[in-house]
This record gives C-alpha cells, sequence and structure tokens, in this order.
C-alpha cells in the first residue's frame, strides 16, 4: 500500500522548527518532500508564505500551510488512527497544546537558535544565563508525565512530544544540556530514551543531515561546526 502523501515541508537548512514534522510524518509512514530554502531566496518567497515565515507545508492541493504547530497538528490527524496521535481526551489534548507553545516561546524558544543560528562563540557566551530558565520551564511539564507510562501521551505518545524530543536533542548538544536532562529526573531520562527509540523517528534521526558538516546551520553556528552527532 502506498503511503499517504502530506504534501512538501519548505524550511531553511536548519535543524530548527521543521525536525518534528518530519519525525512525526517518519513516524506514521505518511511521505513528504523537503524543500529546503536558501538565505538568498527567502527574500522573495516570504511575502507568499503564511504569516511570513517558515515552515510552510505545501499541501497535495497547493494550498500553504504555516505556523509549526499547526502544520504538526495537521500531519498528526493524517496518521494512522492506531497511533493515537491526537488525544481524544480533552484534558489530554489541552495537555499537549499547552507543551507545544511552552516549546516554542521564549525562553525554551531560544534552544533553536543556540543551536543553529548565534556564532558557536556567541552560543556559548549565552549558555550560562540562557540554559537555568529553560529547564526551570521544562520542569513545569514533569507532572503530565505519569510514573507508570512510557510517554506524556500514556501508552503512546502524542503529537507535541515531537516537538518536545527535537528540543531536548538539541539541548543535549549545549554544554550543560545532558547535567540538565538528568537534573529533570528519571521520568525525563527514561522518557527521552524511550521516544528516541520510536520507529521512523530512530531512523530519521540516524540519516538526517550531519551537524559539523556544514549541512545544517547556519554558517558559523554550533551545529553547522560541531560534530554533535557522534
Amino acid at each position: 500500500m502506498a503511503c499517504a502523501n502530506v504534501g512538501e515541508i519548505w524550511y531553511f537548512a536548519l535543524r530548527a522548527r521543521a525536525e518534528p514534522l518530519r519525525m512525526l510524518a517518519s513516524h506514521a509512514k505518511l511521505a513528504y518532500t523537503d524543500r529546503i530554502i536558501t538565505f538568498p531566496e527567502w527574500g522573495e518567497l516570504k511575502a507568499t508564505c503564511p504569516g511570513g515565515g517558515l515552515p510552510v507545508l505545501k499541501l497535495p492541493s497547493g494550498e500553504l500551510m504555516g505556523e509549526s504547530g499547526d502544520i504538526l497538528l495537521h500531519i498528526a490527524k493524517q496518521a494512522p488512527p492506531e497511533l493515537q496521535l491526537v488525544p481524544a481526551d480533552e484534558k489530554l489534548a489541552a495537555a499537549a497544546t499547552l507543551m507545544y507553545t511552552t516549546i516554542n516561546t521564549p525562553p525554551v524558544g531560544m534552544v533553536n537558535p543556540l543551536n543553529n543560528w548565534f556564532s558557536a562563540e556567541e552560543s556559548a557566551a549565552k549558555l550560562p544565563e540562557a540554559l537555568p530558565p529553560i529547564f526551570a520551564k521544562l520542569a513545569g511539564l514533569t507532572d503530565a508525565l505519569k510514573d507508570d507510562k512510557p510517554f506524556f501521551g500514556g501508552d503512546k505518545p502524542h503529537w507535541a512530544e515531537f516537538g518536545l524530543f527535537h528540543i531536548l536533542n538539541n539541548l543535549k548538544n549545549l554544554k550543560g544540556g545532558n547535567d540538565g536532562l538528568r537534573q529533570l529526573g528519571e521520568k525525563w531520562v527514561r522518557w527521552y530514551a524511550n521516544f528516541g527509540e520510536l520507529p521512523g523517528v530512530k531512523e530519521y534521526v540516524a540519516n538526517r543531515p550531519r551537524s559539523g558538516t556544514g549541512e545544517t546551520g547556519k554558517e558559523g553556528s554550533l551545529m553547522a561546526t560541531t560534530n554533535l552527532d557522534a
């Protein structure tokens, strides 16, 4: 049976907001095409994009969808129902929305530019001040992860956890990031390990463009200059 095609994902060559989209599509065995947007072409393209930003999902119909959270939820709704990526329970659905908002607004939202945008030297200088509030904010999500369940969604992850895994994956690249993950507690360490073994996610992470090669990350950034995938 052919995979359903969710469309074309437009994003820069950064390991940032498009990563959860690709991970979820890979987990759900949904086909997609990557369109990598270069910075020179972005000037002309920006006016055509919903909200004037990326990522954008170009649907098979040709319609353009903006806002990473809306795109991620849309892709989740195309997934096989047995994956249960979109919570039916209202309380859990609200928790998923809160999670995605938390990881994409300050202070947690700084994780992506610390990896991908600032120069490696600028990033290192910002870390002592940036990391404590990031981990403090993430700690506020802890109660939603039950001791007897592998995921925030219960026995299976919900859509927003793909965004959370991406953020923690990038956090671990930063000096002090591993220590911060351990300080969040054993539940978090266990969740991260469980999520990293999900079918599709594990393969995507193993085969995506490598850090330290210049294939991903702005020129001079930590992501572009340092092998973080060893």
